[in-house]
């Protein structure tokens, strides 16, 4: 209301002001956790001051019919605890949870997420954790992305897309799934109950390719220093109707940022080359560019020296040494 009138928004402090007076006029609103209510405002002005900017949209309200919710709270006055099985949240209490990794150093903020399966998970944000440095080394490695080779690496090793096999029989299963739900009364108990399984398949995918992807940005870091890789322009090539499809399930964006975020916990480096390098169409011998190479095309001999190439371990050895330049021009700055 205050954008349409005036064209700008209420500020945190403001938004807070109006709250401590909602809460006098409104009992239920003292029966949440406070914190809860402060992090929706943060979140409210970092959205108005990100739209302002022009980097994301006008703020929308959350729906309450969205099947994923999540609500953010912090840690005041050890109010967020782990209790042996336990964790304690503010005006919860003592909710059993399960986890494998061993939570290290001070809790500062939980943020609670129940997903459209109906599971619920909490992110557990903690202080001054314990980083394992790996030994300093100085091998630089440049990887290629692909569609038909997940990962090709610059020394000639391939790593496929994870349980590939079983994710197709997970996408099958989805497609009967959709067809069963397409035959369901929209809302009713039985649709209700068929469109959890089906996100339950999806969470199922997601977690699989993340689970792997993990795995193999921490067998990558412990290995190289320095990490070489393209830059994807992934929006403009999902255009392709042909290739659409099957970059999306590669989910090259979200192993990109896996591999970032195991870099930095353990003190390697990720570079990243200029977009419109022609790594594929560069000979890496003698620097001859084969103009009318096809994305077909996945072996292909070089007129200059004569050196027949694959074309994926070819542009890794290209990305690497783009990535061992920009090395280079880093150090001398």
């Amino acid at each position: 209301m205050v954008y349409e009138l005036s064209g700008e928004y209420l500020s945190y402090n403001e938004c807070s002001h109006e709250l401590t007076l909602m809460k006098k006029q409104n009992s239920w609103l003292r029966e949440v956790d406070s914190q809860a209510l402060i992090q929706s405002l943060r979140n409210l002005e970092t959205a108005y001051k990100r739209f302002f900017k022009r980097i994301s949209d006008f703020p929308r309200f959350k729906s309450k019919y969205n099947p994923v919710q999540s609500y953010k709270t912090l840690n005041i006055n050890n109010s967020v605890r782990i209790e042996n099985a336990f964790l304690r949240l503010p005006k919860v209490g003592r909710v059993r949870f399960r986890t494998k990794q061993r939570i290290c150093g001070t809790i500062t903020s939980v943020t609670i997420r129940r997903k459209a399966s109906g599971k619920y998970y909490a992110s557990i944000l903690c202080k001054q954790v314990p980083q394992v440095i790996f030994k300093i080394n100085d091998l630089v490695c440049g990887i290629d992305m692909g569609i038909s080779n997940f990962i090709t690496i610059n020394t000639g090793e391939i790593i496929r897309f994870p349980q590939q096999n079983h994710i197709n029989k997970l996408n099958n299963k989805i497609k009967r799934q959709k067809r069963r739900l397409s035959r369901k009364k929209p809302h009713s108990n039985n649709y209700n109950k068929l469109k959890k399984k089906l996100a339950n398949t999806y969470e199922k995918i997601h977690n699989i390719i993340k689970y792997h992807f993990y795995k193999i940005a921490q067998r990558l870091v412990e290995k190289y220093q320095v990490i070489c890789l393209e830059t994807l322009n992934i929006k403009g090539m999902i255009k392709n109707k042909h290739l659409s499809r099957a970059i999306q399930e590669k989910a090259w964006h979200m192993f990109q940022k896996i591999l970032e975020q195991k870099a930095t916990e353990h003190g390697r480096q990720v570079i990243y080359i200029d977009m419109w390098y022609a790594s594929s169409k560069t000979c890496n011998k003698c620097g001859y560019k084969k103009e009318d190479l096809k994305l077909k095309d996945r072996n292909w001999a070089c007129s200059q020296c004569h050196i027949t190439h694959h074309r994926d371990i070819n542009a890794a050895k290209n990305i690497q040494k783009e990535g061992k330049k920009i090395l280079l021009l880093q150090k001398n700055e």
